[in-house]
């Protein structure tokens, strides 16, 4: 009998490692995965992280693997929904093997156990560069799409926009290196999955999005797709001209929630704060009554 070796071995390896989750009747190691899911209503996304583009080239596999969770966490929180299950695709350069395959691995359900999402298979491929792409299912009885701002409403936004830029910029000088409190927004960030599904739990937000491409363009999708102006408050201002990265949350709720919405970000440790309130009319605007006009800009891949 011939012990596997190469990427039989690493998948072997992988599979041992992976706890398939409930409902899973073929898991890693067939040419696709077999899952039993409940009736309801389901959340899917998919995120890829490329090498130069969405992580230092030099970094270390484990912390692109928590990266690239976090990325796929984000977009499901925004969502309102709980991750399920994913899948998990990698495509390495020649020179990088097997071991830093499996770092990658190990970062991604590191980030991921936590939310009891389960690795229920991927790929694997030669590339010109590392690449990580995650598939990952979520569920929400009460998903919160772009659109459903309406006027009146008010302007929330977790976090502190800005974080991960200087986080980046940090770990330029640290790139490969565990975290520190000042690079931690940019390759370990921490998805507000709990504090999201509450909010669509308890159906306070009408509106969400992910701010990963930059508050201001982020603020103009939400706003296009709920057909409302969002008039921003003037504290937003650095917040509008922060770069792109960070994984927190925009949203949108009745005034009514308001004292409710700053309640739960305490109690989940999560911080939030209302940046402003949803008018009629189009666009995103800054300051007292009609305000200025914000700019659509922020990160587009398709930008030359």
């Amino acid at each position: 009998m011939t012990s596997r070796r190469g990427e039989d071995a690493l998948t072997a390896k992988i599979a041992a490692a992976a706890r398939p989750g409930k409902g899973v009747r073929v898991g890693i190691g067939d040419d696709a995965a077999v899952i039993d899911l409940p009736r309801g209503r389901y959340v899917v996304t998919t995120d890829t992280l490329v090498e130069s583009v969405d992580f230092l080239r030099g970094e270390g596999p484990f912390w692109i693997g928590r990266r690239a969770a976090a990325a796929n966490l984000s977009d499901l929180a925004a969502m309102g929904a709980s991750p399920l299950g994913y899948l998990l695709t990698l495509g390495l350069p020649p020179g990088n093997g097997a071991r830093f395959a499996w770092r990658i691995v190990e970062g991604v359900i590191s980030k991921m156990s936590p939310y009891r999402a389960a690795l229920w298979g991927g790929d694997l491929s030669r590339s010109s560069s590392t690449f990580v792409t995650i598939c990952l299912f979520g569920r929400s009885t009460r998903p919160v799409a772009r659109a459903g701002a309406r006027p009146g409403d008010r302007i929330f936004l977790t976090g502190a926009p800005g974080a991960a830029a200087a986080g980046l910029a940090v770990r330029k000088r640290r790139v490969g290196k565990p975290p520190s409190r000042s690079d931690r927004a940019y390759i370990d960030p921490e998805p507000r999955v709990a504090f999201a599904g509450e909010l669509a739990r308890r159906r306070w937000a009408t509106a969400m999005i992910d701010i990963s491409d930059g508050l201001a363009r982020d603020a103009h999708r939400l706003a296009r797709a709920s057909k409302v102006r969002l008039a921003l408050a003037e504290e937003a201002a650095d917040a509008l001209r922060d770069s792109a990265d960070d994984f927190e949350l925009f949203f949108t709720a009745s005034p009514t929630c308001s004292a409710a919405i700053l309640a739960l970000g305490r109690r989940l440790r999560t911080p939030v704060a209302e940046i402003g309130r949803v008018a009629r009319g189009r666009g995103v605007t800054l300051g007292a009554g009609r305000g200025r006009a914000v700019a659509d800009r922020g990160y587009d891949h398709l930008a030359s």
